[in-house]
C-alpha cells in the first residue's frame, strides 16, 4: 500500500522529458557560444602565423632541395636560418676546407633560387652572414677579435659570390656580413649564422589578413 502511494509523488514523464530537452538545448547553446569564442581567438592567431609559416616552409624546401632531408653534422637549420660550424668551413691554417666549397656552393644555389623567385624575393629584406665574438661586458671590446671575425664573415660572403657568380652579380646588395657579441640565445662563437631577414611585405601581408577582424 505504501509502495503504491509513493508513485503519486513521481512527476509525469512529459514534463521530465521537456526539462531534459530544454537542458540539452541550453547545453548545446553554451557549447556553441564557447566554440565561437575559441574560433574568434584562433582565426586571428592563424592569420598572423600563416604568412610567416608559408615563408619559412618555402625557404626550408629550397634548403632541402640542395642539402637533402637527412641531418648533416655541423649544419643546423632553424626558421629561415642556417648555423654552420666554423670547423666545417675552415682548416687549421684558416683556409676553406674542400667540403666547405661544396657546402657554400649549395648554400649559394639556395639563395640564388630564393632571389630568383619574385614572390619570395619581395619578402626577403636582407641575408645576414653573422659572426660572433665573446661578450666582455664591462671589460670592454677586444678590437682584434672583432676585426678577425669581421674578415672571416666577409671572406665567407665573397666565397658565396665566387662560387655562384650570378648571385653576386645580381643580388649582392641583398647580403651583408656583420659581427655581433655572443649571447646564450643567439648561438655559439664557433658557428657562422646565415639569417634571412623578412621584408615589410611579409608584415603587410599579415596585417591584410588581420584587417577583417577589426571591422
Amino acid at each position: 500500500m505504501n509502495g503504491k502511494s509513493l508513485w503519486k509523488y513521481v512527476p509525469p514523464a512529459g514534463p521530465i522529458l521537456s526539462l531534459l530537452l530544454i537542458g540539452l538545448v541550453l547545453l548545446s547553446a553554451l557549447i556553441y557560444y564557447r566554440a565561437v569564442k575559441i574560433q574568434r581567438f584562433l582565426e586571428p592567431a592563424l592569420a598572423l602565423s600563416q604568412p610567416r609559416n608559408e615563408f619559412t616552409k618555402s625557404i626550408n624546401q629550397k634548403f632541402q632541395k640542395e642539402f637533402g632531408t637527412a641531418p648533416i653534422r655541423g649544419l643546423t637549420f632553424k626558421s629561415g636560418s642556417l648555423l654552420m660550424e666554423k670547423s666545417l668551413l675552415f682548416s687549421r691554417d684558416g683556409k676553406l676546407t674542400p667540403s666547405a666549397h661544396a657546402d657554400l656552393q649549395k648554400l649559394a644555389r639556395v639563395y640564388l633560387a630564393l632571389m630568383e623567385d619574385d614572390h619570395l624575393r619581395s619578402e626577403i629584406n636582407l641575408v645576414l652572414i653573422i659572426g660572433r665574438v665573446p661578450s666582455h661586458g664591462a671589460k670592454g671590446t677586444n678590437v682584434a677579435e672583432w676585426a678577425h671575425v669581421g674578415r672571416t664573415v666577409g671572406f665567407i660572403q665573397d666565397a658565396l659570390f665566387q662560387l655562384e657568380p650570378e648571385l653576386g652579380r645580381r643580388f649582392s646588395t641583398s647580403f651583408a656580413s656583420v659581427v655581433q657579441p655572443a649571447s646564450p640565445h643567439e648561438g655559439s662563437m664557433d658557428t657562422v649564422e646565415f639569417r634571412i631577414i623578412p621584408s615589410e611585405f611579409l608584415h603587410i601581408e599579415v596585417l591584410e589578413k588581420l584587417e577583417k577582424y577589426f571591422h
